[in-house]
């Protein structure tokens, strides 16, 4: 089973090309066994879906074809069980199996997923795009006087990469001794101010060293946010020394973190991850309708349609509880709702959200899927041509169109 920390744009991209003749099944297991250790419930539900799926499978009409399907996912049924094993890892277990060619995708992760059952001719990535989305790469430093540790989060999974011990050097020839005019036997001792000094200065060398290698992690490793928890004393003189061009991607958390264990780490890490991507999420939503009539952004199926053709998205946002409709003309284009091709002809794409994002990815735009509560501020009134000389900052599509 595949760590989903590994899977990047391109595997995405190549996952989203794979069809299969009789569909590809997508499983989705949330195994979190702090609630229920034995997952019972995971496996009741997956179960429960499973027979449905069966259900509707032999409803459907034609017989041969039928039996088939129910075949094929009767021989997937065991590696589908698997999935709630109390025994094995990741909070979120994920797969994708064609039906009849048979290969075969595991993922599994630490942040959370809904159970999912879904047969499709291609892999349902929804879910996946959510987790990739708030799972992105960030830095995690905490400090105490005497070290600093770094950390790498990814997907829900904390990973040490490094840490630094501040050196802390006597110096001997600080001696106390009588000083000044003052009466026979008072003592004015210069030891403390001078311990005092060169600590500071210890201190200062050893936040710059610290900052000078948490800012080269960033830009190697593409983190998007770090993290800086130090207490009181050193949180802010740390994140002072970071260079200009990171400082938006840098937050204080004056908690004092670094006795914690990795386990317990990670969950304050994650839960501060969920916190500031939710307020991302917002920021992002109205940054979009803000950008309406300022050509830096494009709302509407339509428009956003146009727009991913053309590859003028930067940042593609739609709404995961939302089944968009569009067609794809002979042209190959992109048309939302009842629009067609200049011929007026297309033929109906019934997942044209998979379109949209595969055409996002394919054209190297980001994608995020924000909750949907954060989505309809994105009002229907808003809906209208936008256009520029550069690319949009983002294309928003709004949940009111159904």
């Amino acid at each position: 089973m595949l760590a989903l920390e590994r899977l990047d744009e391109d595997s995405l991209r190549d996952l989203l090309r794979r069809t299969d003749k009789h569909g590809v099944l997508s499983v989705y297991a949330h195994a979190d066994p702090r609630p229920d250790p034995n997952l019972r419930a995971v496996a009741i539900d997956l179960k429960n879906r499973y027979r449905e799926l069966l259900r509707r499978i032999g409803e459907a009409g034609d017989a041969e074809p039928s039996r088939e399907l129910t075949a094929a996912l009767e021989r997937l049924w065991p590696q589908i069980e698997r999935l709630a094993d109390p025994t094995g890892t990741g909070r979120s277990r994920i797969v994708f199996a064609a039906l009849d060619s048979g290969w075969t995708l595991q993922l599994k992760s630490a942040m959370p997923v809904a159970n999912r059952l879904v047969l499709d001719d291609t892999p349902f990535v929804h879910p996946l795009l959510e987790l990739l989305d708030e799972g992105r790469p960030a830095g995690f430093l905490i400090l105490s006087a005497k070290e600093a540790r770094l950390f790498e989060w990814r997907v829900g999974s904390l990973q040490p990469l490094s840490t630094l011990e501040q050196e802390y050097v006597e110096a001997p020839h600080e001696r106390a001794g009588q000083r000044g005019g003052g009466p026979p036997g008072q003592f004015h001792s210069p030891v403390r101010e001078q311990r005092q000094s060169r600590e500071r200065k210890q201190t200062e060398r050893f936040l710059n060293q610290v900052t000078k290698v948490t800012a080269t992690l960033a830009d190697e490793r593409g983190w998007e946010r770090i993290l800086v928890s130090g207490g009181e004393r050193l949180t802010d003189a740390t994140i002072s020394r970071f260079p200009k061009a990171l400082r938006d991607k840098v937050f204080a958390d004056t908690r004092v973190l670094i006795g914690l264990d990795d386990a317990a780490l990670s969950e304050a890490v994650t839960e501060w991850i969920h916190e500031q991507h939710l307020e991302r999420e917002r920021q992002l939503v109205e940054r979009i309708r803000e950008g309406v009539g300022f050509g830096v952004a494009a709302v509407g199926l339509s428009e956003v349609s146009a727009a991913l053709n053309i590859g003028r998205v930067a940042h593609l946002v739609y709404d995961p509880e939302v089944r968009y409709v569009g067609t794809i003309g002979a042209d190959g284009l992109l048309y939302g709702g009842d629009e067609a091709g200049p011929d007026g002809r297309g033929t109906p794409e019934p997942r044209f959200t998979e379109r949209l994002i595969e055409r996002a990815l394919e054209t190297r735009a980001r994608i995020s899927c924000p909750l949907s509560f954060y989505l309809r501020q994105v009002r229907a009134s808003d809906l209208r041509c936008l256009r520029s000389n550069g690319d949009p900052v983002a294309g928003g599509l709004s949940s009111d169109l159904r």
